[in-house]
């Protein structure tokens, strides 16, 4: 195959399935309404997820709410998890090196002061951590997130030149969104007089919320929806293992095993000798079978499924 070949299938795939969503301009702005107010964009982070698992042709529709809410949610407590479980070595590292007076914290802080350092550290944040996203999408479970090993067989298999550039594209996408959030922000409102009271306090703070956060969020909205829309397309295309199947459940017990499993509980329960234990099985065998009208074999697995 020639270099790079499946990454441009990829994302020539990817920005087919972009610009449909582009031409069904109803789907595009349900979406771009959504995904412009918090909390509530978790409906558009459970539409991506479904995306990435069930590679659709089409963008499917904006429709049962409740899933896709609950998909973006669990989406958000997988992130979660993967970040804690990113912390712990770093506080670890940042420990370690107190002795030789290297402060980890401020040396970060000095990374995401610099736009250049914090598109850096979110490139490769995407490149390395995609794929255990994509594989959570994939199988649904949110312990999946840290299944890495799992997660980069299936980057083998796609290949690393062409995973890494198929994910440059759509990460790039990020970064004007911004540059235009900063650039659509408007200054905070000017205060008429010092707040006094929950409820001022309380107004006033919704209102810079709608003053300086609807707008940005309101304008840079398609283009997120576009750009995830494109990013979580790529991640759908992996070809991540399939999830072990189930153990395989034990086979049923035979009426004689059933019949032996209550006279070792008889025995438990009451003590006294084996044939003891047995007549007592055998008197509830047919007072079953009197009371019920059933035969001794069906008697049996009545006693037992009573248990």
């Amino acid at each position: 195959m020639a270099a790079l070949e499946r990454a441009r299938c990829a994302l020539s795939e990817s920005f087919r399935f972009a610009a449909a969503l582009i031409k069904d301009a109803r789907k595009l702005l349900a979406l771009t309404l959504l995904n412009a107010v918090p909390i509530v964009d978790l409906i558009v982070a459970g539409y991506m997820v479904g995306v990435a698992r069930h590679n659709p042709r089409e963008p499917p529709e904006v429709r049962e709410f409740r899933r896709l809410f609950k998909e973006g949610f669990m989406l958000l407590l997988a992130r979660a998890l993967l970040g804690v479980s990113l912390a712990i070595p770093v506080w670890a590292i940042a420990i370690a090196l107190v002795p030789l007076r290297v402060n980890v914290p401020e040396l970060l802080g000095k990374v995401f002061k610099q736009p250049v350092g914090t598109a850096a550290v979110v490139l490769v944040f995407n490149l390395i951590f995609a794929p255990a996203i994509g594989l959570y999408a994939k199988r649904g479970e949110v312990r999946e997130i840290l299944e890495l090993r799992e997660a980069w067989r299936a980057v083998r298999e796609f290949g690393l030149a062409d995973y890494v550039f198929a994910c440059l594209v759509p990460t790039a996408l990020f970064y004007p969104l911004v540059a235009l959030s900063s650039i659509l922000s408007f200054p905070p409102p000017p205060a008429q007089r010092h707040a006094s009271g929950l409820t001022e306090v309380l107004l006033m703070l919704i209102v810079r919320w709608i003053w300086q956060d609807i707008p940005p969020r309101l304008a840079s909205a398609p283009l997120k929806v576009l750009a995830d829309t494109v990013y979580y397309k790529v991640l759908a295309q992996l070809p991540y293992p399939a999830a072990a199947p189930p153990p395989p459940s034990p086979p049923p017990l035979t009426v004689d095993e059933m019949y032996e499993r209550l006279v070792d509980l008889a025995l438990r329960a009451w003590g006294g000798s084996p044939e003891r234990a047995k007549e007592r099985v055998e008197n509830w065998i047919r007072e079953v079978m009197e009371k019920r009208g059933v035969c001794r074999e069906e008697a049996i697995m009545l006693l037992y499924e009573e248990l």
